[in-house]
């Protein structure tokens, strides 16, 4: 079939009603054709139209009335036809012509392509029916929409287009022609020759959340635009696309541990695409993250990797010191205490996360030293003026093992001295007296290395100062001295003494000095006095107390001249009133006399009894200041074990601890193996067993604990009730 496109419109005689629209040819066959067209504009109501046709100087004509299609038939074939057309009113009167012309030649049918490549393609055809013993050949028009075509003509119903560029589409349209150089109407399709896609996709590198892909250059797209289109998901999730004109890219922000699919295909500028090229990556586990050491337990801990909180996995840990094999363990925690381990030695520690499919991450590692345990139970054993004994315990897990101790003691502002010895304890000598000493143990193996320090303090005694004498006693005056303690004149320290003195029944009087004696004033005659010296620091720290007793002498009159006068006068006056008195006063007098007498004897018996009171009270004073100086060096000693009690009830709260993590590690295990297999009877009895078997020693561990804190409650009621006995017993004294 062919139409020229030559419509056009005829002028009529009165053009007054408007013409139809243009007229399209809906079938054409070799003696038949449908027409159709659009209605005037402009025009309502009933419509009539006037179609002419003719060739070759043949006209016919026909009436159609309110319709806007026509088929006429019994046309001649290989014939060119022109058809007119009018709208018509009911008084005769026509509007413009349209016309059309065509020729009765059918297009090919059946087209199809196969044989479909990157550069090259086949297109097959049909003739026309009713045509297929008519002389004719084929015109073929190829080209890319908005270039011009190719041309071909070919007297079979196939043509194979090669050179072609991938991925482009085509409009390829055949018409026949006959012999006459009649040529029908084209029939065209579009071809769109194949993208190729990316060759060779490979996965370069994975880490933990990003993966490296890359492919080789599809072949023909050397001089063609194009880019790559890449999508990546993972289950569950909408796929990620992007793109990139280089043959590689770089995959970021992925899950770890996640399987992922990535597609690549080739995408023309024009949006085509080519084939999807699939494969499949799992990104790398993460790595445990802070890792840390507990050095005191050999505990090793870590946080959790991130992005694995729905991923099923456990951690391994691997172990060893220099010049052994590593040892191996896992565990779905995220905290592992190793065991077995020597003391003082370093060890090298790795964590790797593990997926189920057996998949690693990368390791990360850390060292720990083991604890070098120090000396246990350091005591002060005996103090002098200038030396001191202390000891200790051998520590625990040393038995085989090289070692010896150093020994630092110092007081404040000095530089400290150093000493070794491979014994259990140790005599501190050239100490200055009255001072006080920082003393610490520790632990040295072969290497040097070193455990922590153990210290205690101690203060040497301060002398007391010696042969305290009483030089002179008068009526109202005593003179006391003494000699410088011993070991005083080697030390720095400022000094001075403390001279107290009272009789019975008065507060003392305290005075000081820094020279070796003292006059004692304003005393009462004839009047036993105690006095005590001591040394005094300028801290305030205070010797033991040396004390001695004086009387000072009774008032002699005869030996005062005025008294002597005074008692001549009186005398004197006696004589003189003498004779004036009776008798009987006198004898009053020498009664009176007689009783003074006797009352001063009676004065005199209890004067001498407290005094002898006082002493005895003395006595027992220094005999209470040695027992309370014991009873303070008991404290001191129950003090210390009371420490050590408590240490012992820390480590022993520690192991409960760790036990009670053990106990919960067994929990999980045992939750996690009844999840995984239930089949498996025997194994969740002997789980079971063990469970208890934990439980019981837990058990027996806490009643222990119970037991060990019961009798450290019974040993502190024990001592306060000796102590609250001293006490009753000191003051019934």
């Amino acid at each position: 079939m062919s139409c020229d496109g030559d419509q056009h419109t005829m002028q009529s005689s009165d053009d007054v009603l408007p013409t139809p629209g243009d007229i399209q040819v809906l079938l054409l066959t070799l003696d038949s054709v449908s027409l159709s067209w659009s209605s005037p504009q402009g025009l309502t109501g009933p419509q009539t139209f006037r179609v002419t046709w003719g060739c070759d100087g043949e006209t016919s004509s026909t009436r159609v009335k309110d319709v806007h299609h026509l088929e006429i038939s019994s046309l001649k074939p290989d014939e060119k036809y022109q058809f007119n057309m009018a709208t018509e009113g009911e008084d005769g009167r026509q509007s413009r012509w349209v016309s059309a012309s065509l020729s009765t030649v059918v297009t090919p049918r059946d087209l199809k392509v196969d044989h479909l490549e990157e550069t090259s393609f086949t297109l097959h055809w049909s003739k026309a029916e009713g045509m297929e013993k008519v002389p004719q050949h084929f015109f073929i028009s190829n080209c890319i929409p908005g270039t011009d075509p190719l041309t071909a003509v070919t007297d079979d119903c196939h043509k194979t287009f090669s050179n072609l560029q991938p991925g482009t589409e085509y409009t390829v349209s055949v018409a026949t022609v006959l012999s006459n150089g009649e040529q029908s109407e084209p029939v065209s399709t579009t071809v769109c020759t194949i993208l190729p896609a990316p060759d060779q996709l490979t996965v370069d590198s994975v880490d933990t959340t990003s993966a490296a892909v890359s492919w080789s250059q599809p072949p023909g797209l050397d001089q063609t635009q194009h880019h790559y289109q890449i999508s990546y998901r993972c289950p569950g999730i909408k796929p990620h696309i992007t793109t990139t004109s280089s043959p590689s890219i770089t995959l970021s922000d992925l899950k770890p541990a996640t399987e992922y699919s990535v597609t690549v295909c080739t995408v023309l500028e024009n949006g085509k695409q080519s084939q999807l090229v699939l494969t499949t990556l799992t990104t790398v586990p993460t790595a445990p993250g802070q890792l840390t050491v507990d050095t005191t337990s050999a505990t090793v801990s870590w946080s959790q990797p991130p992005g694995l909180d729905q991923t099923q996995h456990h951690y391994q840990i691997s172990y060893h010191c220099p010049g052994t094999e590593p040892h191996y363990t896992t565990t779905s925690l995220h905290s592992i205490s190793l065991s077995d381990l020597q003391c003082g030695t370093q060890y090298s520690v790795t964590v790797c996360t593990v997926l189920e499919n057996g998949k690693k991450s990368r390791l990360v590692s850390t060292t720990l030293t083991t604890v070098l345990p120090a000396p246990d139970q350091l005591t002060v054993d005996s103090v002098d003026t200038t030396s001191a004994a202390v000891s200790w315990n051998q520590p625990p897990g040393l038995n085989q093992t090289q070692h010896h101790y150093q020994i630092s003691y110092r007081c404040p502002g000095t530089e400290p001295h150093i000493t070794t010895t491979s014994s259990h304890s140790i005599t501190l000598s050239d100490l200055q007296c009255g001072t006080q000493y920082s003393v610490t143990v520790c632990t040295v193996l072969e290497n040097g290395r070193q455990s922590r320090l153990v210290s205690t303090t101690l203060t040497t005694i301060l002398p007391a100062p010696d042969q305290l004498t009483v030089d002179s006693v008068d009526t109202t005056s005593a003179a006391v001295s003494w000699s410088q303690p011993p070991g005083l004149n080697q030390t720095q320290h400022h000094y001075h003494y403390q001279i107290s003195y009272q009789c019975p029944g008065t507060k003392p009087h305290i005075t000081t000095t820094s020279s070796h004696s003292i006059s004692l004033s304003d005393l009462q005659c004839g009047t036993q006095y105690s006095v005590t010296v001591c040394t005094v620091l300028e801290n305030g720290k205070q010797s033991q107390l040396v004390s001695t007793t004086l009387t000072t002498e009774h008032v002699q009159w005869w030996k005062r001249p005025s008294t002597v006068a005074a008692v001549f006068v009186l005398l004197a006056v006696i004589i003189g009133l003498w004779d004036s008195y009776a008798t009987s006063e006198r004898d009053q007098l020498q009664n009176s006399l007689t009783t003074r007498t006797t009352e001063r004897d009676q004065l005199q018996t209890s004067y001498n009894t407290p005094t002898k009171e006082r002493d005895q009270l003395q006595i027992s004073y220094n005999t209470l200041t040695k027992e309370r100086d014991q009873l303070q060096n008991r404290l001191n000693t129950r003090t210390t074990e009371r420490d050590q009690l408590q240490t012992s009830y820390n480590t022993l709260t520690k192991e409960r601890d760790q036990l009670q993590t053990s106990y919960n590690t067994l929990t999980i295990e045992r939750d996690q193996l009844q999840s995984s297999l239930n089949t498996r009877t025997t194994e969740i009895d002997k789980l079971k067993k063990s469970l208890n078997t934990t439980t019981m020693e837990r058990d027996q561990l806490q009643k222990e604990i119970e037991r060990l804190n019961w009798e450290n409650k019974g040993k502190c009621v024990q001592r306060a009730h000796l102590f609250i006995c001293f006490l009753i017993h000191s003051f019934c004294s």
